[in-house]
Parts: C-alpha cells; sequence; structure tokens
C-alpha cells in the first residue's frame, strides 16, 4: 500500500458523522455526522416537524462519548452536533447537499467556516490554532458534510449509488466518495424489529479497496441509526455509532407519513 493512502486509512473515519462523516476525527460523528429522499419530493416530507432531535453513542474501543444531534427546517436544513465543547452546524438546501458548514472546538483552537461557491469550496478561520485560508476546485457532485442526514435519499428503492464530496475534519482535506446500497436487512433495534438499510461509503476509484465504512438507515424514513468502521489501520479497533434514544417518526405538519 502506498504512503499516502497508508495514511489515509490511519485517519478516515465517519466521520459523524460532524454530522456523521465517514473522516470523523472521533470516526463516526461526520460520517457522524452525514444525506434526496425522493427525488420528486422536498426534505419537507421526510423529516419530521420544525425540529428534530436525536441522541448518539460512539465506542471505539473502551472510549464511549456521546453527542447530541439536531436539526432544523426551514428555507434551508441547519443540523447541529454538540460533542463537550465542540459544536458542528451545518446547513444544506432541501436536496440535502450541503452549501455551509462550521466548525468551532475550543479543544482543538479551531473557528472555521466552509462554503461552497459554484465548483469551489472556501475556507475561512483558525484551523488548530493557526490562520487558514484556502479555495479548492471541485467537480459539480454535490457536498454532503452530514451524511447522517444527506443519505436519507436512500429510503427511495431506486437509488442504489451516489458520488460526492466531503471534508475530513481533521484535517479540511477534500476527499470525492461513494456509497451503494448493499442490503435490506431487518433487525432487533432498541428492542423492536426495524427494516433497515444498509449502505456501504468507500472512496473512488483505485483507493476504493484502502477503506470503507457502513451505515444503516432506519427504512420507513430514514433515519440514522447506526455506523460502523475502522478507526485506523488494520489492527485498530472498530467504532461503532448507534442512536440511544428512539427516534421519532418522520413527519409532514401533524401527519405522520410513514407509520410503524
Amino acid at each position: 500500500m502506498k504512503s499516502s493512502s497508508r495514511e489515509m486509512v490511519s485517519t478516515l473515519s465517519v466521520g459523524f458523522l460532524a454530522h456523521i462523516c465517514p473522516f470523523r476525527k472521533l470516526y463516526g460523528l461526520f460520517c457522524i455526522v452525514v444525506l434526496v429522499v425522493f427525488p420528486l419530493l422536498t426534505a419537507a416530507t421526510i423529516y419530521a416537524s420544525p425540529v428534530e432531535e436525536h441522541h448518539y453513542l460512539k465506542k471505539t474501543g473502551d472510549k464511549v462519548i456521546d453527542f447530541d444531534w439536531h436539526l432544523r427546517s426551514g428555507e434551508d436544513l441547519e443540523l447541529t452536533t454538540t460533542l463537550g465543547e465542540e459544536r458542528d452546524v451545518t446547513r444544506m438546501r432541501t436536496d440535502f447537499s450541503t452549501h455551509t458548514w462550521s466548525v468551532d472546538d475550543p479543544a482543538t483552537e479551531t473557528a472555521i467556516d466552509v462554503v461552497r461557491k459554484g465548483n469551489t469550496i472556501i475556507f475561512k478561520g483558525i484551523f488548530k490554532g493557526k490562520e487558514y485560508h484556502q479555495t479548492v476546485a471541485i467537480d459539480s457532485a454535490p457536498w454532503y458534510q452530514a451524511l447522517s442526514l444527506s443519505l436519507r435519499q436512500f429510503v427511495d428503492a431506486d437509488r442504489q449509488h451516489l458520488e460526492f464530496w466531503s471534508i475530513r475534519p481533521d484535517t479540511l482535506d477534500i476527499h470525492r466518495l461513494q456509497v451503494n446500497r448493499v442490503a435490506e436487512e431487518e433487525l432487533e433495534f432498541a428492542g423492536i424489529d426495524q427494516k433497515l438499510i444498509k449502505l456501504k461509503i468507500q472512496l473512488t476509484g483505485l483507493k476504493a479497496h484502502f477503506w470503507s465504512c457502513y451505515y444503516w438507515l432506519r427504512e420507513s424514513d430514514g433515519v440514522f441509526l447506526r455506523y460502523e468502521g475502522p478507526s485506523g489501520p488494520p489492527g485498530w479497533p472498530m467504532t461503532t455509532v448507534e442512536l440511544i434514544v428512539p427516534p421519532r417518526q418522520a413527519r409532514v405538519g401533524d401527519e405522520q407519513i410513514m407509520g410503524q
């Protein structure tokens, strides 16, 4: 394996991902962290009311930590995840594509804003105690920084594959990723038999063999239930992220659209 690929494998993670995203330094909070549910419907028909909240638990070896996930809807979607003093805010259009992302983390001396303008990603702020300003060119593929939400489009059974851009929070490197539907499973979750969609996230091209992680979404409404992926190179413990408060059903106004 080339050294660049080895370095990537050693630190990739879902980044819960900041909202469950595949490269999260916490391995799950971006990755946490991290999704257009029926292409002909707007996001307002997919998730709960103006406010949707969940609580997740992340485990890596003996280390256990929990975090809050808070989604507010309006003209745009605003997802906030809070982990100790760290606060990540991802703002998305109604197709779940990210247009701005900000991180405020006093512990790592980071306070940075990231914006997409056309086919460029613009970084501005403080990263690990140093001024950080950079503009990176990408292509027209969507930017998904919060996979825990952006992947909800896989509730559409016809959706099998997507490619997108995502930023690794611990380095701010931008990577092109792919997601594939790999299975529909029925498992007991939170004491209830649930029908789940299993998704596999990988790098694209030849790098796809070097790293991957998995997401499980509730089939009825796409709520993120579980993440599993490596915390580093072979031999390192796996990281898991699980919902620890039963999810509220997706609603439109006061009407439940996907009963259980």
